[in-house]
């Protein structure tokens, strides 16, 4: 069975409206089924883990009481998941969402400041039966399928926020592929993520967890900082390096080069001759929340060139203070919640330093809801976190006004021009809303 919802928009010049067939979803999300929806594209998808081994940095001049002789954040690593189209029939194997559980869960209690052993405890019964053994659809390592044509694969790389992981944005990465798309999806190791596992060159291990910026001892400073501010540009820093590294990985592949893998993630050698046809030289870079922040803040930066930006409620106050511009099309999809907040007041200020742009509502949804973690819990659960429309439709609104703007590129319309009224949110219905900021 499915639902029909028709996406609408308040600008004046209204497009045809058009019917979008959304499948049904169970009420209990996947606490019975233990698996995230099948993906809607055309196409199968792949799915790869990939470490690299990329220029040893260290970052921030602080130490944490926890290992006094460590300072600041140090990578020599980069960890991603590729989502990518594949004509493999080799049957979807359902892969785990959130590996690792129990440590992923000690790293989330940490950031709630009650990582006290019962606690730690008591949350891990609690999350092992609500997600525990949950898998999201994609066949493991199977080839890249050859594009239609002589065009090569867009490529995306995706940022996820404070607080989450490269696989907790997968129902977006793979709905992407499915529809032509090559996704590489980040894993931050900047003590943003509830938990990672390194792997060196050398094939040393370490664990690698939420910072809690109380903390942190600042070397240099007479006066400890009273908030997160100087810890969140610190890591702002490193997440630039890490997908430096990464795209530079990628573009090595594209260019058949060899290349040394860590770990157990790597790309097979007989196949890296087929990633010749992904066009590295201009990505897409997508970002949630804080990793919305290091989209924008990766536009301005000589070190990349990216095609188009595309954020989900970016984390703007983490860049206050900022007078850069942005020279390619941004698009902003924007949760209700977030669009009644401060972080929205300052991307309001910081858009008319941006040319070319297009800002998107999505009433009922909130900050959480470009996740999958909604499409997991069940609906009443849902309810109470604030959220009031359907979860998947969420999910699939934000693939299709993405890969609209990424396709129509060449027409967008400079909204900074456009004299669109705002949307009476409360009165509002399921849909996507258009919202302009006018200079």
């Amino acid at each position: 069975m499915s639902s029909s919802v028709l996406t609408m928009s308040t600008s004046k010049d209204l497009e045809t409206p058009h019917i979008q067939v959304v499948p049904k979803r169970s009420p209990y999300g996947a606490l019975f089924s233990r698996t995230l929806p099948h993906y809607s594209g055309q196409y199968r998808v792949g799915v790869r883990d990939v470490e690299i081994p990329i220029p040893k940095q260290s970052f921030g001049n602080f130490k944490h009481k926890s290992m006094p002789n460590r300072v600041g954040i140090t990578i020599d690593t980069a960890l991603f998941t590729l989502f990518y189209p594949t004509e493999s029939t080799a049957n979807d194997c359902q892969i785990v969402w959130f590996p690792r559980l129990r440590r992923t869960v000690e790293g989330l209690m940490k950031m709630s400041n009650a990582s006290n052993e019962f606690y730690t405890l008591m949350a891990y019964v609690g999350a092992a039966a609500v997600i525990g053994g949950t898998t999201f659809p994609g066949i493991p390592n199977a080839p890249l399928m050859a594009p239609p044509g002589s065009a090569k694969w867009p490529l995306l790389l995706f940022s996820h926020g404070a607080g989450s992981s490269r696989l907790m944005n997968s129902s977006f990465c793979g709905e992407m592929a499915s529809r032509g798309y090559v996704v590489a999806a980040l894993e931050h190791r900047d003590g943003t993520g509830p938990y990672a596992r390194i792997v060196n060159q050398d094939g040393e291990k370490r664990d690698f967890s939420w910072i809690n910026w109380s903390d942190l001892d600042w070397v240099d400073l007479p006066e400890q900082p009273s908030d997160d501010t100087m810890l969140r540009k610190v890591q702002l820093e490193v997440r630039l390096a890490e997908l430096q590294g990464v795209l530079s990985g990628l573009q090595k592949a594209a260019r058949g080069e060899p290349y040394v893998s860590t770990g157990p993630h790597h790309f097979l050698s007989s196949n890296l001759d087929e990633w010749d046809c992904v066009n590295v030289d201009a990505p897409v870079m997508v970002g949630h929340s804080f990793g919305g922040s290091l989209a924008m803040a990766a536009a301005t930066d000589s070190r990349f060139f990216f095609s188009h930006i595309v954020v989900f409620d970016p984390a703007t106050k983490r860049l206050q203070s900022w007078n850069r511009q942005i020279t390619v099309p941004l698009l902003v999809i924007s949760s209700e919640e977030f669009s009644v907040g401060e972080e929205f007041s300052v991307l309001r200020c910081i858009l008319p330093g941006v040319s070319r742009h297009e800002v998107h509502v999505i009433p009922g949804s909130t900050h959480p809801s470009f996740s999958d973690v909604f499409l997991i819990l069940p609906d009443y659960v849902n309810k109470m976190m604030g959220l009031a429309i359907d979860p998947l439709y969420v999910i699939n609104a934000t693939v299709d006004k993405t890969k609209q703007f990424l396709e129509n590129g060449r027409e967008y319309v400079n909204a900074a021009q456009e004299r669109q009224s705002e949307v009476d949110l409360d009165s509002a219905q399921p849909g996507i809303f258009r919202y302009s900021v006018e200079n």
